[in-house]
């Protein structure tokens, strides 16, 4: 006989179906808040930021409900489960919707052909190039995309649209079809064998928990309380300047360094800002100093090619091709210190490898018997993982052979896109950086190799398409559907089930981006460089045909072998403090350069805390840190909403 608590036990372990469907209709709403504040105001932009504030808003609007739900109606309510579920949803939705995705393929899909001048000869240059099929010339269906002052729902308009959203749906689709199959491989290993520390998933799991004990945490309320206040007054005195001003980012030190070489240093500002000081605290102690240390680490870099000369270089000191290497470096050895773990997989996915008695060659591969798992516990079957995964690929290079790309080109752009792809989910899965920016792309690491001369004008035109799903990977999906599945191992949630709401979502969330960014388009006019950029860098490849990048590639080897270093002798030396990670975040100077002093308070905190009082006092100060991280979010976010609610500049706490 099962108990009821069993049965209760039994139910609450799935997603769903009414967590799915309130995902579904929660994605347009908060898509339309991304593209709204993106296109009017272009300030405090969610998906900047690894933890998207939008969706713990969100998050946040459901749980105040569900306590009067759980009151009242207590059957009805919403459990852990189901709230995470929409959390993920809303996540990976939101990351689509992002500055650097569905924020540039919109605009890129007429932008080829309504800006094209005599003077920048698009026409000569590409327009034969471009397919029919994935972009619109519809001059007439796009003015008022252009000029404003008008609506999406037209017949003129949607039939102008109705093609490249379909296509582009089903680019981006298998795209993140492909990463959610890698993330399913690469599941337990770093989820339960190394066991990452997902500084990201903390919050949405400690609000969620069902005993409510962040909520009636006084440490936490004080926390929210220094966060907010901060946001509160400072966005008053936005309004009402004889209104005191809390200075939290005035400070800029590198003004004063004005003779060479020091003068290298370049802006060097010291923020401090709030989400910033939580989420550093979530992160484990080396990764955080990290952080700050390389920071500097690449200061000094400047400053002493500065003295050497190494400026007159023109790309000096090429920290794109650096950190190309390093991420390339990093999954890599992260892959390799998975090893075993994987040929086990290779075994699963090809029974056929079998010695003369029919057993597994398990002596061969040198795996022994304990390194062998049961796959009840994954998704789905690691074949049929591997299966989606293989036809996910197929239909990208068939894609990209239609669209004019040799399949070659096409070949290694996909491998160096699902490489860094992989490497920025190992990163927020390790350290868990409040913001991370990879400038390095495939399409920078085929020209630095080959040149323009040795690619064809449609590869080039079909990568500068691609250029818009990896402009800058602030927000890339793949992170967010493996920090899903993390949040299902943690509250014994259906993860199958999850990987159909992760699709449902990803389907939602383009059509969602599309709707909602057409719909404020139409009423106010785009005005977006996003969409002409990459054309006018296809313009240079095809005006200045390039050779080999040499000094590229030479740094991207620097890159590669200087992580490669620090990953050994953290292999050798575990107690050393420098992560490899740490080097690639923080290369990107003006975003770091926001956070590398907030990041720094959280580490010395944190290491003061330990030394004084050991994990419990650790234990006792985490709510307030999650506090300082809803504070901002929730005031912070609350001035963006009247912003966009009565159309009016207001604070932002983050620009």
């Amino acid at each position: 006989m099962v108990e009821k608590g069993e049965i209760y036990q039994k139910t609450t372990e799935n997603v769903t179906f009414r967590a799915v469907l309130l995902g579904l209709l929660l994605i347009p709403v908060n898509t339309y808040f991304i593209m709204a504040n993106h296109l009017k105001f272009w300030s405090t932009l969610p998906t900047t930021m690894a933890l998207i504030y939008n969706v713990v808003i969100t998050l946040i609007v459901l749980m105040t409900f569900n306590s009067f739900l759980k009151r009242f109606l207590p059957r009805v309510a919403l459990q852990q489960q189901e709230l995470l579920t929409v959390f993920v949803m809303l996540s990976i939705s939101s990351a689509i919707s992002g500055h650097d995705m569905m924020q540039t393929v919109i605009p890129t899909v007429p932008d080829g052909f309504w800006f094209a001048t005599p003077e920048n000869e698009w026409k000569a240059l590409f327009w034969r190039y471009i397919p029919s099929w994935f972009t619109t010339n519809d001059f007439s269906g796009v003015e008022a995309f252009y000029a404003g002052e008008s609506t999406f729902y037209t017949e003129l308009h949607i039939r102008a649209w109705v093609r490249p959203i379909f296509w582009w749906t089903v680019l981006l689709t298998t795209l993140i079809w492909v990463m959610i199959c890698l993330s399913i491989l690469v599941r337990r290993q770093w989820i339960e064998r190394e066991r990452l520390a997902y500084p990201i998933v903390q919050l949405p799991l400690e609000m969620t928990r069902s005993d409510g004990r962040l909520f009636r945490s006084k440490m936490m309320w004080l926390g929210f309380a220094i966060a907010g206040g901060i946001n509160l007054i400072n966005g008053l005195h936005f309004f009402f300047p004889t209104l005191p001003e809390l200075p939290v980012r005035h400070a800029e030190i590198g003004q004063y360094f004005t003779q060479k070489p020091f003068n290298a240093i370049g802006w060097t500002p010291v923020y401090i800002r709030s989400f910033a000081v939580g989420l550093a605290f979530l992160t484990p102690l080396e990764m955080s100093f990290s952080l700050w240390f390389f920071y500097w680490f690449w200061k000094g870099e400047r400053v002493l090619g500065s003295a050497l000369g190494l400026t007159s270089m023109p790309d000096f000191p090429y920290d794109w091709s650096q950190v190309m290497g390093g991420y390339l470096a990093l999954v890599c050895f992260a892959l390799y210190g998975g090893r075993q773990y994987f040929l086990s997989i290779c075994q699963e996915i090809f029974p056929f490898q079998r010695g003369h008695n029919g057993n597994r060659r398990e002596a061969e591969t040198g795996i022994e018997a304990t390194h062998r798992f049961s796959e009840t516990k994954e998704p789905v079957p690691y074949r049929w993982a591997f299966i989606g995964l293989i036809c996910g690929l197929i239909v990208l290079l068939i894609f990209s052979y239609k669209g004019g790309m040799a399949l070659w080109t096409a070949g290694i752009y996909f491998l160096i896109y699902y490489l860094l792809a992989m490497s920025i989910t190992r990163v927020r899965a390790e350290v868990g950086p409040p913001m991370n920016r990879v400038r390095s792309t495939p399409h920078e690491f085929l020209i630095n190799l080959f040149g323009t001369r040795r690619l064809s004008p449609s590869s080039l035109t079909m990568m500068r398409f691609y250029f818009t799903f990896n402009r800058g990977s602030r927000a890339h999906p793949m992170p967010h559907t493996l920090e899903g599945l993390k949040l299902a191992e943690e509250s014994k949630m259906n993860s199958g089930r999850l990987v159909v709401a992760m699709m449902l979502a990803t389907v939602m969330g383009i059509l969602a981006a599309f709707w909602a960014y057409l719909v404020v388009g139409y009423d106010i006019g785009v005005v977006s460089g996003l969409g002409t950029g990459g054309y006018n860098l296809l313009q240079s490849w095809l005006y200045h045909p390039t050779d080999t990048d040499v000094p590229g590639v030479v740094f991207t080897g620097v890159g590669f072998c200087f992580t490669g270093l620090l990953w050994w002798l953290r292999t050798r030396f575990p107690l050393m403090p420098f992560h490899p990670a740490g080097y690639l975040i923080s290369s990107e100077q003006i975003t770091m350069g926001r956070l590398w002093f907030s990041i720094f308070i959280a580490w010395a905190v944190k290491s003061i805390l330990l030394k004084a009082g050991g994990i419990r006092l650790y234990r006792k100060a985490f709510p307030l840190f999650l506090g300082l991280i809803l504070g901002e979010f929730i005031v912070g976010g609350t001035w963006v909403i009247i912003r966009l609610l009565w159309d009016t500049d207001v604070y932002s706490f983050y620009r």
